[in-house]
């Protein structure tokens, strides 16, 4: 069972770290914070 968790949480960890990941991607990308917002709004709503 503890195993079971441990796998979980490394999941959950690496789907928040590539969330990050790609947040920051899309703030490098943008012109501006409207245009960031926007992008985030949109992957918020995939």
């Amino acid at each position: 069972m503890d195993e079971e968790m441990n796998v979980g949480e490394i999941l959950k960890e690496t789907a928040e770290e590539n969330q990050t990941r790609k947040i920051l991607e899309i703030l490098n990308e943008s012109k501006d914070l409207a245009e960031a917002k926007e992008k985030v709004k949109a992957l918020l709503n995939k």
